[in-house]
């Protein structure tokens, strides 16, 4: 989408102004999450979760810029083998088979990206759900980081070893981090505001036909950002003068 970016239609954007906000809401979603036993974990994540921030600031610099952020907080499912002596149902199967594709479409992005002095003319992004949401991430003008988390057991060597491959490749991914800035002034602030609570509004008449609860909350996050757009406007102004 032109206006909001990468995102998953159907999701809420929360606005929040404290710390204790975003706890909640990650609380939230973490209950939300699939938890499965294992031969290597009791309690293995069967599903990615990402957590995104969208932090802006409030104040136009001296330029009359304001800067806007995106942090993505991303937990990888656990990569898992096939064990054939592991008693495993039709879900836990095709479950586990959905988790290692989108780990080895997300290997092949990095693979793509790291290709020092060659010109890749396609990454696939779109083979997978979680690349294509954290493409500005992985591809972007963008700082990440990234933590491979390995098991000393003897019986998860190749897991080790496919782990410390793929952080090997990711080494080699080179990205250039920019600040991402836009025109603060009154006019741009308050048209890109409205263009925002238009893009709320469709989303608000796509799902109408949804339950009373999610309408409710459809509403709630709408009226936020009329009140957001007001405050701005008032903000600005009193900034002119």
């Amino acid at each position: 989408d032109k206006t909001a970016g990468i995102f998953v239609e159907g999701l809420t954007e929360y606005v929040v102004e404290k710390d204790r906000e975003c706890f909640i809401l990650l609380k939230r979603g973490e209950r939300n999450r699939i938890t499965r036993s294992t031969y290597i974990n009791v309690a293995s994540s069967r599903s990615h979760s990402i957590f995104q921030l969208l932090i802006e600031t409030n104040k136009v610099d001296e330029n009359g810029m304001l800067r806007r952020s995106k942090l993505n907080l991303c937990d990888l499912a656990g990569s898992e083998k096939i064990n054939k002596d592991e008693a495993m149902n039709s879900d836990h199967f095709e479950e586990l088979k959905t988790i290692n594709l989108s780990l080895t479409t997300l290997g092949k992005v990095i693979s793509a990206l790291g290709k020092k002095g060659k010109v890749t003319k396609h990454i696939p992004y779109r083979d997978s759900k979680i690349t294509r949401f954290l493409q500005d991430s992985l591809g972007g003008r963008t700082k990440t980081f990234l933590v491979a988390t390995v098991s000393p057991a003897d019986d998860c060597v190749e897991e080790t070893i496919s782990t410390l491959k793929f952080a090997d490749r990711a080494k080699q991914v080179m990205v250039r981090a920019k600040a991402n800035e836009i025109n603060g002034s009154e006019d741009a602030l308050v048209k890109r505001l409205q263009r925002e609570v238009q893009h709320l509004r469709d989303i608000l008449n796509i799902r109408r036909k949804g339950g009373q609860g999610e309408l409710a909350e459809q509403l709630l996050l709408l009226k936020d950002e009329n009140t957001k757009l007001r405050e701005k406007n008032l903000e600005l102004r009193e900034v002119e003068k």
